[in-house]
């Protein structure tokens, strides 16, 4: 089964994981942890712990809040390029939505395209404009 980690300022990504749940049910693979209160380097080591927590040849992907940001730069130095696990930024309740979707019909780079398509088509005007 597939892994994912979305790591996010404050509590973001874990409500956000609860908000999966409870339209999906019980989620096993996905995870939330937080940069809050830690430093770079505590933020990054627990990235490496979560990728020394996945099975080799499973499917990984971690996604965070902000690109450039402090999560991203931790998962990078976690060891994610390393173990060649996709950092995507951006992540809202579409993406997560579609991960736990299509990790069971979708590998690698196309899940990773699906993610992203489904959050960028999140991203719209709902509504009037003025």
């Amino acid at each position: 089964m597939s892994q994912a980690l979305v790591l996010t300022h404050g509590a973001i990504g874990e409500e956000l994981v609860r908000v999966v749940e409870l339209i999906l049910g019980p989620t096993d693979g996905l995870s939330a942890d937080t940069n809050q209160g830690r430093s770079a380097r505590q933020v990054a080591a627990v990235v490496g712990e979560w990728l020394g927590g996945i099975e080799p040849g499973t499917d990984a992907v971690i996604l965070v809040d902000d690109y450039g940001g402090s999560c991203a730069a931790a998962a990078r130095l976690g060891g994610a390029e390393a173990a060649t696990v996709p950092v995507i930024s951006g992540v809202n309740l579409a993406m997560l939505l579609a991960y736990v979707t299509w990790r069971d019909e979708l590998e690698g780079s196309e899940l990773v395209q699906r993610i992203i398509d489904q959050g960028r088509k999140a991203v719209t005007v709902v509504g009037a404009t003025r």
